[in-house]
């Protein structure tokens, strides 16, 4: 994992909401008995409301002095799902250290300090960072104990995604996006007849990213595709065919140009399957974990 993934775990990097790569929703949480003093607990680890709300509040700040409007609708809208997104966050903070525990995986004292004095230097130096800290409301060990669990967080995730292969079997597919299926197979009836696919690709696909490409996917491997639908389909269809599948998105008419059993995998696919089995690997923790939630979260 890139090194920016690790600051992206600590508050240094609160401009962005937590990556939807790596967070899984949170479902609304069964009735608790209220605990005074806890946002949480996980595993009987406990998540205090102290901590919990300092952090949101040091994102709330960050975001609107990088410019969110809390007054506009996007701003309303962040803000009030700014809670569950920390409170997941930081309930994953806590599977992670648990089962990086079990893995045999630690933090040195002295690759927390060699991170620490990097990021000083990055921050333009001591005064610089404290100052930086200062607008965040954190404390230099807060932010030490949370670029510690960053660390961890990284060597966990790279025990995880050792195994992803150099090269992977490919698929290279075209298609054509519709709302409506009768639209759809009045094109498939006219691709039946002959006529070429990148020009009515051109013509009628509703996808703005793909159309004018002639509605070229490129190559991909299993699991770097957005559209799960789609990409089983490519791969359990022939070359040369076409198929027609219905997605979240609407209809499609997809065209399998040719397959490649091993094609090397480029890093933007390596990454995307990284991020996948990361993400899995959150959600199984996530659902074998016993986490009690004790304050109300918005929808």
């Amino acid at each position: 994992m890139k090194r920016s993934a690790v600051i992206l775990l600590t508050l240094i990097a609160v401009a962005c909401t937590p990556s939807p790569a790596l967070t899984p929703t949170l479902s609304p949480p069964a009735p608790a008995t209220p605990t005074p003093g806890l946002a949480a607990r996980v595993n009987g680890v406990p998540i205090f409301l102290p901590e919990f709300e300092k952090r949101v509040a040091a994102y709330e700040r960050e975001w609107i002095r990088n410019g969110l409007d809390p007054q506009s609708e996007e701003g309303r809208q962040r803000l009030a799902q700014l809670p569950r997104q920390i409170l997941e966050g930081m309930i994953e903070e806590i599977l992670i250290q648990q089962h990086a525990a079990a893995l045999g995986i630690t933090v040195a004292p002295e690759e927390l300090e060699a991170t620490m004095a990097q990021l000083i230097a990055e921050s333009g130096g001591v005064e610089s960072f404290r100052q930086r800290l200062a607008s965040l409301g954190m404390t230099e060990e807060e932010f030490r104990r949370n670029q510690e669990a960053a660390i961890l967080a990284q060597k966990v995730f790279e025990r995880l995604t050792a195994d992803i292969p150099a090269a992977a079997e490919q698929v290279h597919a075209r298609h054509i996006q519709v709302a409506r299926e009768e639209t759809a197979r009045q094109l498939l009836a006219r691709l039946q007849q002959g006529e070429d696919f990148i020009a009515l690709a051109r013509q009628y696909s509703e996808n703005a990213a793909t159309r004018e490409m002639g509605g070229d996917l490129g190559w991909f491997a299993r699991g770097t595709l957005a559209v799960p639908e789609l990409e089983e389909a490519a791969f359990s269809t022939p070359p040369g065919q076409v198929t027609l599948v219905k997605t979240s998105q609407g209809y499609h008419l997809l065209l399998v140009v040719e397959k490649d059993p091993a094609r090397p995998l480029s890093e933007d696919q390596k990454d995307l399957l990284r991020q996948r089995r990361i993400r899995e690997q959150l959600q199984t923790w996530r659902a074998e974990a016993r986490v009690e939630i004790f304050i109300p979260l918005s929808p």
